[in-house]
């Protein structure tokens, strides 16, 4: 029987629908990645201090496959970062570079490489490119100095920008950092890849100078609760409670941090090799009580700090981890 106009006829078999509605379906070897633009290149990076975070930090990107060249005060610590290029100076490791990365102690070790013949202004003045590198100081120099260097290295052509990080070692070589960043918008975009790479998280406090404010208030917290865990553990075993049960209330308890949980087997074992050194702890409240001064503050909690850590570093204690400070308060 044939169908009324204005009907669908219902066979029970498809039909195959007219050439003119046809659809072309893409074969199935071609997947929508395809579609996806190239990966960027990552840029080229000269590292420069290769500590106790620096060279795990630098490790982590030669992981990522970052093209890298490596320059430390102690040579024979950057030949042991394999398949990263070795510098005999500071310019030498900046030559060509799109960012440059500073992990130094202070700001004098900073400057020591920025200046001279051989430094990276005098090498980044030597070359004839339109884009200049960018310069990320990820050591804790001070907002002052910063601010400072900030301005030499961006008279000179290249950018600049201070991004000291919070985090030790371990959280270092898994890119687990926390960067506070200070500097223009532009310079902080151009940085982000290797920011990336080396933090879990980037904040951008401001201009020049303001990551460094971070990263120092950050570590006035961090030695309130330093100060505060070794001094209790001491005057809990004084008070007859075993090590373990100590380190297992304050881990668990309501006051636990991070910072606590990480350190937990070391202390139990008395076990004082330096993640971060008492000396660099005493240098970190130093740069507190110095931005104090400058924002014109007197905070008298910090200043008992500091005293305690300049006797502990007094009785030789410095070299070891900043927990060690537990030793002078018996």
């Amino acid at each position: 029987m044939s169908a009324k106009k204005g009907t669908t006829q219902r066979t029970g078999r498809s039909i195959a629908p007219p050439a003119s509605m046809k659809t072309t379906i893409p074969p199935k070897s071609r997947g929508h990645t395809d579609l996806l633009p190239p990966p960027m290149p990552k840029p080229a990076v000269a590292f420069l201090g290769l500590g106790s975070m620096g060279r795990p930090m630098a490790g982590r990107l030669l992981d990522l496959g970052f093209p890298l060249r490596v320059w430390n005060r102690t040579a024979t610590t950057a030949k042991t970062l394999t398949g990263s290029a070795v510098a005999a100076t500071p310019g030498d490791c900046v030559s060509g570079s799109a960012v440059i990365v500073t992990m130094l102690a202070d700001s004098a070790a900073l400057e020591a490489v920025l200046d001279g013949p051989n430094g990276i202004l005098a090498a980044i003045a030597k070359e004839k490119r339109a884009l200049r590198p960018v310069i990320v100081d990820m050591g804790t120099t001070g907002r002052r100095e910063a601010i400072a260097i900030g301005k030499r290295v961006e008279a000179s052509g290249a950018r600049f920008i201070d991004a000291p990080v919070s985090g030790s070692v371990r959280p270092a070589a898994r890119g687990d950092l926390v960067a506070l960043v200070g500097g223009a918008v532009r310079s902080v975009e151009r940085a982000r890849p290797v920011l990336d790479a080396l933090c879990k998280k980037v904040i951008h406090a401001g201009p020049i100078g303001q990551g460094q404010a971070l990263k120092v208030v950050l570590n006035g917290i961090g030695a309130h609760h330093f100060v505060a865990f070794a001094s209790m553990l001491a005057l809990g075993e004084k008070a007859g409670l075993a090590r373990d049960i100590l380190l297992d209330a304050f881990t668990t308890g309501a006051f636990a941090t991070p910072s606590y949980l990480g350190k937990r087997d070391k202390l139990l074992a008395r076990d004082f090799t330096p993640e971060f050194s008492l000396d660099l702890a005493l240098k970190d409240v130093a740069l507190n009580v110095q931005l104090q001064h400058e924002c014109g503050l007197k905070l008298p909690v910090v200043r008992a700090i500091i005293a305690d850590l300049e006797r502990a570093v007094a009785a030789g204690l410095g070299p070891l981890d900043l927990f060690a400070i537990e030793k002078s308060y018996r």
